[in-house]
């Protein structure tokens, strides 16, 4: 008969032992598969924001930091951000940067934008 036991979430995991294992070769086996599920999450972490850093306009950021908004400051509340969270606020980084590097937008839409993400920032309490 197998133990049913909960996982981290709550929900119901049948504990499966192999015959003739040991109760540490069971924790070692859960501990590697711990640390292996753990390495993967962060490298898709690093992989994703990486991509998302190749693809922006190095000019747009030169003038977001020209107008009083350091890029750091972006990235830290970028990163104090849960995953779910900080894709939809890379989404809002990258239009407001397009904005900023189109020579065709209005002023009056530079200055909106970069308005949003100063509150925004400020709203996370990165920028004073």
């Amino acid at each position: 008969m197998h133990s049913i036991i909960r996982d981290e979430r709550g929900r119901l995991v049948p504990v499966v032992r192999p015959k003739r294992w040991l109760a540490a070769s069971v924790k070692r086996s859960r501990d590697r598969s711990d640390c292996i599920a753990r390495a993967r999450k962060q490298r898709k972490a690093w992989l994703a924001t990486t991509q998302w850093m190749n693809e922006l306009d190095r000019r747009a950021i030169a003038e977001l930091e020209a107008t009083g908004i350091p890029w750091a400051a972006v990235e830290r509340w970028l990163d104090a951000l849960d995953p779910r969270e900080a894709f939809v606020a890379r989404m809002v980084v990258r239009q407001i940067l397009q904005t900023l590097a189109d020579d065709k937008a209005r002023p009056v839409e530079r200055f909106e934008s970069r308005r949003e993400l100063y509150r925004r920032l400020i709203a996370a309490g990165i920028v004073d």
